[in-house]
């Protein structure tokens, strides 16, 4: 690349009959290019990805360029190699959670359990915060897992290997502590186990025993079964009608257990915020230290919208700036469940209105 001049490449997307012939004017960052590379590039009003072929290169300054700079978009990536924020694996867990492996290598590079992300599906999308499923550092990748229950994941789950995100921020929040924990029960609550994985999985490889109860409505709901195995020493499994595992709630194991003379470092719970509301009187009599991660109520992320405002030691705390971490003892629950409800009906509008986009699209 000559030096002070920037790289633009002319690029036809043969392979879509809507603009098949035309060339359109990029931004490359690429030194070696030529002509006749495939690359990824965004088209159209919503930067929909897709691959072309370069047809011209030209090194211009910007008031040579062959199209107005201010206008002109980048180049994603040659066509071969992952681009930032691809969906490089998606994984179905059940009928309403999906998990996805996102390549978002500055992202996973400081990853830690208890953390999250933001994303948004496309440019016009909302933003969402997704707890951090888990991370491959040599891979570049972070995985999600997010339940279908609104406008944006079920746009979410539309997506496909190879599909790309529009953003995918971070990691935020503060990272679960595990140091010096010798002995602890992790308790999870339906797609709250896929926040408390990769909290149990960190705890298994710092050498600490780790006892997993995890619950679910039925069988059909179960997620992460054999990942729980690997890293817990001892593993129980709830569900309401007793189709698996054990039938009854998450609490009778753990007050089983502390009853029987377990003795616990710590509880970790991460779950639906009336399940952590019982976790956390069940083990009061005891005294027994109790985490709770406050990801349910999260909006914004950045703590800007107040809708994950609660009370925690009397104390007004922000879920995604402070925590999502806090000492479930001093959370005023009551509070953050009335609060959690008020976006209900807003999210039943998004959901119907999605429902009708898709059916229509199909």
């Amino acid at each position: 690349m000559t030096k002070d001049k920037m790289c633009f490449v002319s690029v036809e997307f043969e392979d879509d009959p809507n603009v098949k012939g035309y060339t359109y004017w990029y931004l490359c960052a690429f030194k070696d290019v030529k002509l006749g590379d495939k690359v990824r590039a965004p088209l159209g009003r919503h930067n929909r990805e897709q691959v072309g072929t370069v047809r011209k290169i030209v090194f211009a300054d910007e008031y040579n360029a062959p199209y107005p700079v201010q206008y002109i978009k980048n180049i994603r990536g040659l066509a071969e190699e992952k681009t930032m924020f691809e969906i490089v694996k998606k994984r179905k867990l059940n009928t309403t959670v999906t998990m996805m492996d996102i390549y978002a290598p500055l992202v996973a590079k400081k990853a830690q359990a208890g953390q999250f992300i933001i994303l948004r599906v496309d440019d016009e999308g909302e933003r969402i915060p997704l707890t951090v499923a888990g991370y491959d550092r040599a891979a570049g990748t972070v995985k999600i897992i997010f339940q279908i229950v609104g406008g944006t994941t079920m746009l979410l789950d539309t997506k496909n290997e190879g599909d790309r995100l529009c953003d995918f921020v971070g990691p935020l929040g503060c990272a679960t502590k595990t140091e010096g924990l010798k002995k602890v029960c992790i308790v999870g609550g339906g797609v709250g186990c896929a926040i408390a994985l990769p909290v149990a999985q960190k705890l298994h490889e710092q050498g600490c025993e780790v006892h997993s109860i995890i619950g679910f409505r039925n069988k059909d709901l179960l997620i992460l079964e054999d990942e729980f195995k690997a890293c817990s020493e001892k593993l129980t499994i709830m569900t309401d009608d007793g189709s698996y595992g054990k039938q009854g709630v998450v609490t009778a194991p753990l007050k089983d257990a502390i009853e029987s003379g377990e003795k616990f470092d710590e509880i970790i719970t991460i779950g639906p915020l009336i399940m952590m509301k019982f976790v956390v009187a069940t083990a009061k009599p005891y005294g027994v230290p109790v985490t709770v991660s406050m990801n349910p109520i999260m909006i914004d992320g950045t703590g800007m919208c107040g809708g994950c405002r609660l009370t925690v030691g009397g104390q007004t705390k922000f879920a995604c700036v402070d925590g999502p971490d806090f000492n479930g003892y001093e959370v005023d629950f009551d509070e953050a469940m009335a609060r959690s409800s008020a976006y209900a009906e807003f999210e039943k509008r998004e959901r119907d209105k999605h429902c009708n986009l898709l059916k229509e699209i199909k």
